[in-house]
């Protein structure tokens, strides 16, 4: 008996060493109730199993592939963009030369501005931009010489400048003078009928006359400034590089500015055709709605850069820009909108008012009339106009090099844009 229970004894403890054995490798323990819920929970749960050990396991196996990558993300992090600067005068001095430009077919003889490169050694006085009755402004940097004074270094780009209704041909002379300095032939015409003198005389052409010779204008010199036997302005042919022309205008100029681009219809005195030649546009706070509908604008088809005062109120921007912008096909648009900017900021009025209005002899309808014009413009709270020509010669320039040279135009990729403009590209 003692025997029997020695094998039993023996048999029962053999029995618990196997079930030890069996339940070893379950963390629960080898309680069964403990080892039935764990096998439960996984065979329920196998997703969330799995994903907790796959968890478990990536923490582990590409924690250090992770830090590897972000080090690179951070020691290749594109530099910030640079900061818009200002494109200043250019290398060239500038002269400017009066002379007259007919169109023979129209009987219509243009008084035109042309504003060049200056060589190195070039000496001069000052340019005197002079009014009918005799009121000047004194340029600060452009010297009253003939072509013999030219930079030999062209041919140049042609930029023909159109001034706005009621203007004259070097109401924007700073504007002009800059872009000339940067190795531009600039011409500007007087639109006659449609002038200074004659707003002040009240001898001003009818609506639809100024709108039908207006392009034509500039067709015309861009005709003489590109033919080396044009009797009056040949002598510049040789400066001129006859595939690279540029139109820019302000108001009224910038509806010229359209206009030659893309032709006009329905006018009474005759249609106006579209200059090819043209290889960008340049309008500064265009005359638009009204004057060009949508399906002659979706003609124009050049790089086109447009600049207006966000508070001009002679050519809103809208509808005015908003109109050119979206009916336009130009392939490289932009648009500029300087903050606090108005109709006037893209003249050289708020200059006249600082020098004329004191100066000795000055013309009172003169002075009446050109204090009157500033205020939209030169006023309290309007953007500086040290500011706006900054703004806008940078653009203008930096546009123009993109065209014509090798330069790449401003854009929100290529400059920090600064918080008095509003910016846009398509």
């Amino acid at each position: 008996m003692a025997a029997m229970s020695f094998r039993r004894i023996m048999s029962i403890l053999l029995v618990l060493v196997l079930i030890a054995a069996a339940c070893g490798d379950d963390d629960g323990g080898s309680d069964d109730t403990a080892g039935a819920g764990a096998s439960t929970q996984a065979s329920t749960t196998t997703t969330g199993t799995a994903s907790t050990t796959t968890e478990a396991t990536d923490t582990t196996t590409t924690t250090a592939p992770t830090t590897t990558t972000a080090a690179p993300t951070t020691t290749t992090a594109a530099p910030a963009l640079p900061e818009l600067g200002s494109v200043g005068l250019g290398p060239y001095g500038v002269g400017v030369q009066t002379i007259t430009i007919t169109d023979g077919t129209r009987n219509r003889p243009l008084t035109v501005d042309v504003w060049f490169p200056l060589a190195d050694d070039s000496a001069g006085d000052l340019v005197q931009y002079t009014f009918v009755t005799g009121d000047f402004f004194e340029s600060a940097r452009a010297l009253a010489v003939d072509v013999s004074s030219a930079s030999t270094d062209g041919p140049f780009p042609l930029v023909v400048y159109s001034h706005g209704s009621g203007g004259i041909r070097y109401i924007h002379s700073d504007y002009t003078e800059t872009i000339a300095s940067h190795g531009y032939v600039v011409v500007a015409p007087d639109h006659t009928g449609n002038t200074s003198v004659e707003r002040v005389l009240g001898t001003a052409d009818d609506a639809e006359l100024i709108a039908y010779n207006r392009p034509l204008d500039v067709i015309t010199v861009i005709d003489a400034m590109v033919d080396p036997a044009n009797a009056e302005a040949g002598p510049y042919a040789a400066l001129v590089d006859p595939e690279s022309i540029a139109v820019t205008g302000h108001s009224f100029g910038g509806y010229t500015t359209y206009a030659v681009a893309s032709g006009t219809t329905g006018n009474p005195n005759g249609d106006t055709p579209a200059d090819d030649r043209i290889d960008a546009l340049i309008p500064l706070a265009p005359a638009v709605t009204g004057l060009l509908p949508d399906d002659t604008l979706a003609l124009i088809d050049q790089p086109t850069l447009i600049i207006v005062g966000a508070d001009d109120k002679t050519t809103p921007v809208d509808p005015h820009v908003e109109d050119a912008w979206e009916a336009s096909n130009a392939v490289g648009h932009y648009r500029v909108e300087l903050i606090a900017g108005e109709h006037q900021s893209f003249t050289d009025l708020c200059d006249y008012v600082e020098v004329l209005p004191g100066r000795e002899g000055a013309t009172e309808i003169v002075v009446e009339t050109i204090t009157l014009m500033a205020q939209e413009g030169c006023s309290d709270g309007d953007m500086p106009i040290e500011r706006v020509k900054e703004l806008t010669n940078t653009f203008a320039v930096t546009f123009l090099e993109s065209v014509f040279g090798d330069g790449e135009m401003i854009t929100a990729d290529t400059n920090t844009l600064p918080d008095d403009i509003v910016f846009a590209a398509k």
